[in-house]
């Protein structure tokens, strides 16, 4: 078998990737194969087509469309986990595009949360992040299909991307220089373009780690691309932090609190888009996470460090924070400069530390 590697840190999967992307892509298939099935059987199968009476015969026109635009790099993937898992091409699309199907189902599926806090606001000055992952409560199902995955490209720097089985696009992701990724739904509203010629963002997205040394690097490559829908980008390195606006049409850097500290959920923040306010308890409440979020870094300023960013994760929406305890999927700290995350999956999985350094250098090592 070529090289590749599965594991466990507690009950959440991790998988190792190394080599050209169709290897990447044949690893993938090979460790993973029960999973991807049991997934589909689930998700697409159970959820969406069974529960949610999605057709079948819509989906899979979508796959087959979506795929179309994707990067070349990641067509060698997919076809490579097509070699090795069976599952057929337009199934393993349908996974990767999971959270895409659902939002076209539910267009007020936004409800992640993201907190970035350094400078002034942290306790040691160094960045630490915060997200809430947010998705419809029937998801806490899929728990067992959460998985780490490191992609370790022989031409581009070692990646960290968390997401069900199958889900190679990004939800949340860090480079081995600990440059990082989050992103959030943004409302569709009229006069939105999604465009489907436009290469899959989420995949773009990966490669932009695979190749971004630091927030400059990252910058250079998002002012170079397009997105195929409208959508809210966190993004950070080992020093400080940024929120990118992005629709078909164009990208906005979003304001920010001065002296370090910056809050992302639903909605786009910079006025001159000229876009309405979503308005009271619209998008899982996305203005009122915001003001929660922000008031709390404000009573915690120069006081942020791992642990209170767990707890300040941890405050639910009624209690002046940004958790919906049905919507949860899981919650993250990020620590880039240290190369470290702690992952908590509500009523599945408590606060579990993972060292990516080890993960990294792991893969590293078998070049």
């Amino acid at each position: 078998m070529e090289e590749g590697a599965l594991g466990r840190i507690g009950k959440i999967n991790v998988l190792e990737l190394n080599g050209g992307y169709r290897q990447m892509g044949r690893q993938y298939g090979e460790l993973f194969k029960s999973r991807l099935e049991g997934f589909y059987e689930s998700a697409v199968n159970g959820y969406f087509i069974k529960k949610e009476h999605f057709p079948y015969l819509k989906i899979l026109a979508l796959s087959r469309l979506l795929f179309r635009s994707y990067p070349s790099e990641f067509k060698e993937m997919f076809t490579g986990m097509n070699e090795t898992s069976k599952l057929g091409i337009s199934k393993l699309v349908m996974l990767d595009q999971l959270n895409a199907f659902e939002l076209i189902r539910n267009q007020g599926i936004g409800r992640c949360s993201n907190i970035s806090a350094w400078g002034d606001y942290s306790a040691s000055g160094k960045l630490i992040i915060g997200r809430n992952f947010d998705q419809p409560e029937h998801f806490k199902k899929f728990n067992e299909f959460l998985t780490i995955v490191i992609f370790s490209p022989d031409d581009g720097i070692p990646t960290m991307n968390i997401g069900y089985a199958g889900q190679v696009g990004i939800n949340s992701a860090m480079n081995e220089r600990g440059v990082f990724i989050a992103n959030n739904e943004a409302p569709v509203i009229k006069g939105d373009t999604i465009d489907i010629s436009a290469p899959n963002v989420l995949l773009k997205e990966l490669e932009f780690l695979m190749g971004s040394s630091d927030l400059s690097d990252l910058d250079r490559h998002i002012k170079s691309a397009k997105t195929n829908c409208p959508i809210i980008v966190s993004a950070a390195d080992t020093k400080s932090a940024r929120t990118y606006e992005w629709t078909a049409s164009g990208l906005k850097r979003a304001p920010e609190i001065g002296g370090g500290f910056i809050v992302t959920t639903n909605h786009f923040t910079d006025p001159s888009w000229g876009r309405p306010s979503p308005g009271p308890h619209a998008y899982g409440m996305t203005e009122e996470r915001s003001a929660n979020l922000i008031s709390l870094g404000r009573e915690h300023k120069g006081k942020i460090d791992v642990k209170k960013m767990r707890d300040l994760l941890d405050i639910g929406l009624n209690e002046g924070g940004a958790a919906h305890s049905d919507k949860t999927i899981f919650k993250m700290v990020v620590a880039p400069a240290e190369l470290r995350i702690w992952l908590k999956i509500p009523e599945y999985q408590d606060w579990t530390e993972v060292d990516l350094r080890k993960l990294f250098v792991k893969r590293m090592a078998i070049k």
